[in-house]
């Protein structure tokens, strides 16, 4: 549950719109209607970032609504906790507060991590992007007018599989409303090919905005997709002439199902995290893991970390040469396996220990068996025999009459050891195919690539 908010709402207008229907994406969607909200939080300042770590991320944000509380949640993220939204059946609106800029600027950045966890939509919608709205305008269909000047750059999900993508994938882009649009609804511009996004994968997603000389064709809408150039336009214009104080006044939340008659027929889960807005500079996209660039197992601890298998030592760190404890070799075969819940405590070293839960469940199921009769010894590190052995009863790989290392000969797991190289998990240590070292250490990178080559072949 969420937490009681510290912000006071006030309803400031209703307004009903309706938009066409979007069963291919060349119109644009109705939103909800408006309400403001005042906080007595301090003044936000630039750059801006904001991480979700706590249920109160949105007390300096405005227009929360009860269907934000109900659809949004704290959750794992990108880095440690991060929000996640969820579109039910029959809803269109997942979230969609604002973030007021502290100043009005004529040329802003921002970054954010997003997954998509079960987000196969049926028609398009909107993702968070910047805006300059001080009205009801470049919103729900509603152009900028001279009376009530506007604009918006929202992000933009196309259906899943639109056009010749996979049904699994979903083409992104921006969702804008500028004086040149093709009608009231905002112009769809779809990104280029790194704008398909997969699921269940973390993406860095960047967006520019800079304001046209008033009058002028000379606005700029950029784009990112994991630090590569996915899209570019500067011929747009927000703002006419006499307009020089319409500016970049807000970034919106916003993740919703568009159209008015077609209906949400599904749940829609994603993912964010690592939000910064800057008003300096481009903000870019610092990979997962600071320590490991260059690794040789880099690939595998990425595979691994976007399937949520491994979650780095710290908030930026991997740790990849520090040895890998039975605990955390527990916890790394649990997330893979998702073993029933054990009925019993197994063992006693482990009692508060945080890997008692997934020691007990692989216990239960027959692969850890514990360094004593009712010892798990979590914090002792685990060796490359005891690694092989692990693995072996883990992903059921079936033994092997081949002799692939003589460091192993009469050793408790070189049954085990064969079964595993007979399959290409492991090729032997310091760059000799004939040696194993049973009784080193496995290390954290070391562990990525054979748990990546595991699983790989468990799963065919």
């Amino acid at each position: 549950m969420w937490k009681v908010r510290r912000l006071i709402i006030l309803l400031a207008t209703l307004m009903a719109v309706a938009a066409p229907a979007l069963i291919a994406p060349t119109t644009g969607t109705a939103q909800e209607p408006t309400t403001t909200t005042t906080t007595t939080e301090p003044p936000p300042t630039l750059p801006y970032p904001e991480q979700f770590e706590t249920d109160e991320w949105y007390d300096s944000w405005v227009d929360w609504r009860t269907a934000d509380e109900r659809n949004t949640s704290i959750t794992r993220g990108y880095q440690e906790d991060g929000l996640r939204v969820n579109i039910p059946p029959n809803e269109r609106r997942g979230t969609g507060p604002f973030w007021r800029l502290p100043d009005d600027v004529e040329e802003t950045w921002f970054r954010y991590r997003i997954r998509l966890d079960d987000f196969l939509p049926t028609t398009a919608g909107k993702l968070p992007g910047l805006a300059g709205m001080p009205s009801f305008t470049a919103r729900g269909c509603n152009p900028s007018t001279v009376a009530h000047p506007g604009w918006s750059a929202r992000m933009l999900f196309y259906p899943a599989g639109w056009s010749s993508l996979d049904d699994d994938q979903v083409q992104i882009g921006y969702y804008t409303y500028h004086l040149d649009q093709a009608g009231t609804c905002g112009d769809f511009m779809p990104w280029d090919n790194d704008g398909v996004l997969e699921q269940n994968h973390w993406y860095c997603i960047e967006g520019r905005v800079r304001m046209n000389t008033p009058g002028e064709g000379d606005g700029l809408l950029q784009g990112w997709v994991d630090n590569e150039l996915a899209f570019s336009n500067d011929t747009l214009r927000f703002r006419r002439d006499g307009e020089e104080w319409l500016d970049v006044r807000t970034f919106w939340l916003n993740v919703y199902f568009g159209g008015s008659t077609i209906p949400n027929d599904r749940d829609l889960t994603l993912r964010i995290d690592d939000l910064v807005i800057s008003d300096t500079g481009r903000i870019g996209c610092p990979n997962r893991f600071r320590d490991d660039d260059g690794n040789q197992h880099e690939a595998d601890i990425e595979w691994m970390f976007q399937n949520e298998y491994v979650f780095g030592c710290d908030t930026e760190l991997y740790c990849p040469h520090q040895a890998l404890s039975r605990a955390a070799t527990a916890a790394l075969l649990d997330r893979i396996l998702d073993p029933p819940p054990a009925t019993v405590d197994h063992f006693a070293d482990d009692d508060g220990h945080w890997a008692e839960g997934p020691i007990n469940r692989l216990a239960e199921a027959n692969i850890i068996r514990g360094c004593g009769e009712t010892e798990a010894c979590p914090d002792d590190p685990v060796t490359r025999g005891q690694f092989a052995a692990l693995l072996k009863r883990a992903f059921e790989i079936p033994p092997s009459d081949d002799d692939f290392f003589f460091d192993d000969n009469g050793g408790l797991f070189e049954a085990d050891i064969n079964a595993v190289a007979a399959i290409g998990i492991t090729k032997g240590c310091h760059d000799s195919n004939d040696r194993y070292c049973p009784t080193e250490p496995v290390f954290r990178d070391q562990a990525a690539t054979l748990l990546t080559r595991t699983v790989r072949w468990w799963s065919g």
